[in-house]
This record gives C-alpha cells, sequence and structure tokens, in this order.
C-alpha cells in the first residue's frame, strides 16, 4: 500500500462500500462526500490515491480533476474516476484531462482493487523519478530476490516530502554502506532491499541515529525489483507481498517506532532485544515485534 486513499463520493452508500472494500483489503481510506470536503482532507492528509467520482452536489468532478493537473502539485497525485457516465467521449474526456483510469459502475470489487493496485504502481514510478533527480543512485539490474532483507522506512506525519531531501541523503548515504538498493515512496519515506535481515538491521541502526522520531519496518521475503528507463533518467519499483505488508506496517505506526516482524526476527542469528506488538496482528495480520533502540 502507498499512502491513503482519498474517496470523493457523495453518495452514503457507494462511499461506505468503498471504504469497506479498502478496509478489507487493508488500504487505509477516508471519504470526503462533497468538493469542500474533499480539498480539506488533501491538505490535511496529503494522499497519494484519490478515487473520484464526477457528479458530486457542490461542483463538477471534472473541473476539479482539471485544476489539481494545473497545480504543480498535481501530478504527484494519481487519480481514478469511478463513475456511472459511460459514454465513451465522456470518458475520452475524462482521460485526456488527467485521469489516470476510468472505472464504470457498477463495477466488480476485484478489477476495482487490481486498478487501485496499478494506481499505487504509478505513484511509486513518478515519486521515483524525482528521487533519481536528486540523488541519482546506482541501479541495479533487474531481478529477483527469493530472500531479502526489506526495510521500509517513513519519515513523521508532520514533514513533508519538500523538507525531507536532507534527511533522505542522510539516510542515502548509511543504507547504502550496508549494501541496501534504494526507492522511495510516497511521503518522503524509503525502501532498501539487503541481501539478509541482519545487514538491514545494522544499516538501519547506523544510519541515521539520531532520526529516533522516523518509523520502521524488518521483513523479509521474495521481492522483484523492475526498472523503467527513458532519455537520461531511470526509475524502478520493488515488488512482492512482503514489500506491501512492510510498508503497509510502516504507514500504520505510531511515530520513532521500529519494528521487526517474526519472520525477520527469526531469520537473526542473534536476535536483538524486543518485545511483542500485538497491534501488528489486528492492523495488519502481521505478528511482529518492537525494536528496543539502545538505552532504552
Amino acid at each position: 500500500m502507498i499512502g491513503p486513499v482519498l474517496i470523493v463520493e457523495d453518495q452514503p452508500a457507494e462511499a461506505q462500500a468503498l471504504y469497506e472494500l479498502l478496509s478489507w483489503s487493508r488500504r487505509p481510506a477516508v471519504v470526503a462526500p462533497d468538493l469542500r470536503t474533499a480539498r480539506q482532507r488533501l491538505l490535511e492528509l496529503r494522499p497519494t490515491v484519490i478515487i473520484l467520482d464526477l457528479n458530486l452536489p457542490d461542483g463538477d468532478g471534472l473541473a476539479w480533476l482539471r485544476e489539481l493537473r494545473a497545480r504543480s502539485f498535481g501530478w504527484n497525485l494519481t487519480i481514478l474516476v469511478v463513475s456511472g457516465r459511460t459514454d465513451p467521449d465522456h470518458i475520452a474526456e475524462a482521460l485526456l484531462t488527467g485521469a489516470d483510469d476510468y472505472v464504470t459502475k457498477p463495477y466488480a470489487p476485484q478489477e476495482l482493487l487490481a486498478r487501485i493496485a496499478v494506481a499505487e504502481r504509478l505513484v511509486a514510478l513518478r515519486v521515483g523519478f524525482r528521487w533519481l533527480a536528486a540523488f541519482r543512485p546506482s541501479l541495479p539490474d533487474h531481478g529477483r530476490y527469493p530472500s531479502a532483507g526489506i526495510l521500509a522506512l517513513r519519515p513523521p506525519d508532520s514533514r513533508s516530502p519538500s523538507h525531507l531531501l536532507p534527511e533522505w541523503a542522510c539516510w542515502a548515504r548509511g543504507l547504502r554502506q550496508g549494501n541496501g538498493i534504494l526507492l522511495p515512496i510516497p511521503d518522503g519515506g524509503l525502501l532498501a532491499l539487503f541481501p539478509s535481515v541482519a545487514r538491514a538491521l545494522n544499516a538501519l541502526r547506523h544510519a541515521n541515529p539520531e532520526a529516533s522520531s522516523w518509523r520502521a519496518v524488518l521483513h523479509i521475503g521474495s521481492v522483484s525489483v523492475g526498472w523503467l528507463e527513458g532519455p537520461g533518467l531511470a526509475t524502478g519499483a520493488m515488488f512482492g507481498e512482503a514489500v506491501e505488508e512492510a510498508i503497509r506496517l510502516a504507514y500504520l505506526l505510531p511515530a520513532g517506532v521500529w519494528l521487526i516482524t517474526d519472520p525477520a526476527y527469526a531469520a537473526l542469528p542473534t536476535p536483538p532485544p524486543a518485545r511483542p506488538w500485538p497491534p501488528a496482528v489486528e492492523l495488519a495480520g502481521l505478528p511482529a515485534r518492537e525494536l528496543q533502540k539502545s538505552g532504552e
């Protein structure tokens, strides 16, 4: 999962159905019944994916879509239109105005979840271009890592990505020293892949010890790394269930908490002090322990 999903839908039953579908897939979501509320939620939560209905009580969703794309931050968003309008000309207009995808009502839940997954990949690719423009990390080859240590890091919610570039650079230097393959996630976060959980843990401890308010999740599992290349620029993404689980937990963590999932903890030759963190099972269905930092 990448960031919260903003549902802009004025029909309570349809909004609730979308909210429950996203909750079932363990994606945080928030509902806005009109454009006024949607604008507020956009500023407060900085969502990365928007599910947008076009018929709204206080304005035209298509006009708001055009307005978003006209703003500099608008292209940081991935916008999925879900509408009862089925006319091909209208669908084409929405896509040309700036929608990344268009789903007609009624929709099949499995299709909508698949299209949201595509929207999340678009977010990762867009953020990846900005990351590479700033830091130009070394790019590994395409490949599959059958048993990699995954480190997902998220900053405090009060910080915006544009203000996190120096901290990104600090984390990046430390993580690369531990042989980590780095990729960005929204909200100023980082995703790093290591040859083992032990190396990921060591990199976490030494990369930026003063950043105690950052959240971190250590996990292990099969990961695929793919790259999109273009003239003078390239960006990549990590794929796999283990990656999604690590990001989901990192998003749900309180500030300053560092977790290690039970499979990753068991993979360490010398496990560090850690205590069970019960909310991990309740929130993400994934048992995990809270790492005790030095001095605790």
